[in-house]
């Protein structure tokens, strides 16, 4: 069995098209699911679809405004997996998985990323590329994330809602500690919506700030954007939000482990 969480917000249009390309892809994998939709104070009828789906549902009030980019999102993860480990034994599971609700998987998508945990006992999360986008072979997407269950024990089973970039955290954790992270290349998922088209990028300055960047890496991340993308407004936010914010800042080790990667980057001695 495989627990999934699905954070959901007002996603009726896309919900059913999400959880039937799931048990798809875990019907052709051999492996059943135990999904928990996460209703995230909808007011359409995403509580309604999911609840004919068969899922598991918690609902949460409406904020009053949305959450996209800010640590209080994680809030919405941890209501998935305190009822995971409320209803489930965590020694019945190998693995458990977090996928957007508006996310649809190749038939063989679970089946490749459970075929790479298996291989390598040191991968503790992978996922696979979205709309053919491909990124840095270690980066690993917020949709579609597999995640190794004896990994989550240790990080403490939660998201950290103190950071913007809770979902990095794991991955920064992993690393620094000599776990792997991966991104399949061969595990196809689609979404309807452009990647990072609703990302505000002063709250992606703020996570490379709380995570130990340093400001060379971020101006050269901000560059890329406004040259490669056109995004002037984003290089601008980006940079700003890294100066100014206000956060709680990943562990000492954690943030040094990242500066000294990205020096070694800038220098060309390694990635």
């Amino acid at each position: 069995m495989i627990p999934v969480v699905i954070p959901a917000k007002n996603e009726e249009e896309y919900l059913a098209k999400t959880v039937n390309s799931l048990r798809e892809t875990a019907e052709y994998a051999g492996e059943e699911l135990y999904i928990v939709v996460v209703n995230d104070g909808s007011t359409d009828r995403t509580e309604e679809i999911a609840k004919e789906l068969g899922c598991h549902v918690v609902n949460l009030p409406d904020r009053g405004y949305s959450a996209l980019g800010k640590p209080e999102l994680a809030q919405t993860h941890n209501a998935g997996y305190e009822y995971i480990d409320k209803n489930l034994d965590i020694n019945s599971y190998k693995y458990l998985m977090v996928v957007g609700a508006d996310t649809y998987f190749a038939k063989d998508y679970l089946k490749l990323l459970i075929e790479a945990m298996e291989k390598d006992e040191n991968l503790v999360m992978c996922a696979g590329v979205e709309n053919e986008i491909y990124t840095n072979y270690d980066a690993v997407r917020g949709s579609g994330r597999l995640i190794r269950n004896s990994f989550w024990s240790e990080v403490g089973r939660r998201s950290k809602d103190i950071h913007y970039g809770w979902e990095s955290y794991p991955l920064f954790y992993a690393r620094a500690h000599g776990y792997k992270t991966r991104t399949i290349n061969e595990a196809k998922m689609q979404t309807p919506r452009e990647a990072l088209a609703r990302v505000d990028w002063w709250n992606y300055g703020a996570q490379m700030k709380e995570s130990g960047s340093i400001l060379p890496y971020v101006v050269l991340r901000g560059l890329k954007r406004a040259i490669k993308d056109g995004d002037i407004k984003g290089c601008t936010r980006l940079i700003w939000g890294f100066l100014t914010a206000k956060v709680t800042p990943y562990e000492k080790e954690l943030r040094d482990f990242n500066a000294k990667k990205q020096w070694r980057r800038i220098l060309f001695l390694g990635k």
